[in-house]
């Protein structure tokens, strides 16, 4: 992301030697046309409920802490919001124990079919993290319709396009992230348009398109090798 190569540059790494990886998500595997309330009733949760989805490893570097604070002050707003959380590791018991009973439901480690159900069957994507270089899975989760809310800092705010196809938080801030969040479901309009856009963004980031991109710059970079070495 742009937001490390500012880092690198800034320890001393030139800005003429760093690159931008092409990244990408299959918009087929992750698609609206996979929502199911079938599937959102096999973890217990309600088809007409609002649902918020984090996906990803369960660990406190992931800023979940403030992510069970923010969905305390959203649910006890709006008590018919669910949280769904997929995912495993170290953090999860202390999760279980906050959120059991408010309206959180934790799937575990879900692949397949499974995750692509998990995150067309929300309405909004949480992604807290203020220390992911990309965050994979807010490409994923447009893709699947989805409005992403992130913090605004790290490599995730790059994925969406604020005010169009998600919003930004202010990092490690509960409050922030709870009023980004009821913003959006206070404003349902806002919220399908938001989700519309969001896939049609992540359309334009397909696996095929960056492979084309990181294509580009092989050819850029060989032929100002070559060109180089005639110099010399």
């Amino acid at each position: 992301s742009s937001y490390y190569m500012d880092d690198l540059e800034s320890m001393g790494v030139p800005r003429d030697r760093m690159k931008l990886f092409p990244r990408g998500t299959d918009c087929t595997v992750f698609s609206p046309e996979h929502r199911s309330e079938e599937f959102v009733r096999r973890f217990g949760g309600d088809p007409e409920a609002i649902r918020l989805i984090y996906t990803g490893r369960v660990s406190r570097e992931k800023d979940l802490d403030v992510l069970a604070d923010a969905f305390m002050i959203i649910h006890e707003q709006n008590p018919s919001t669910e949280l769904h959380i997929v995912g495993d590791g170290p953090y999860l018991g202390e999760l279980v124990n906050r959120l059991s009973g408010m309206g959180c439901f934790f799937t575990g480690v879900l692949g397949g079919d499974d995750l692509s159900m998990a995150y067309a069957s929300a309405d909004i994507f949480l992604f807290p993290s203020t220390t992911d270089t990309y965050g994979n899975s807010v490409l994923e989760a447009q893709a699947s319709g989805l409005p992403a809310v992130v913090s605004d800092s790290g490599g995730p705010q790059e994925i969406i396009i604020p005010e169009r196809t998600g919003r930004l938080f202010k990092g490690h801030d509960p409050s922030s992230l709870a009023d980004a969040v009821m913003s959006l479901i206070s404003d349902p309009p806002t919220l399908r348009a938001m989700g519309t856009a969001a896939r049609e963004l992540a359309l334009s980031r397909t696996w095929e398109k960056a492979f084309d991109r990181l294509w580009e710059m092989k050819v850029s970079n060989s032929t100002r090798s070559l060109n180089k070495g005639r110099k010399t």
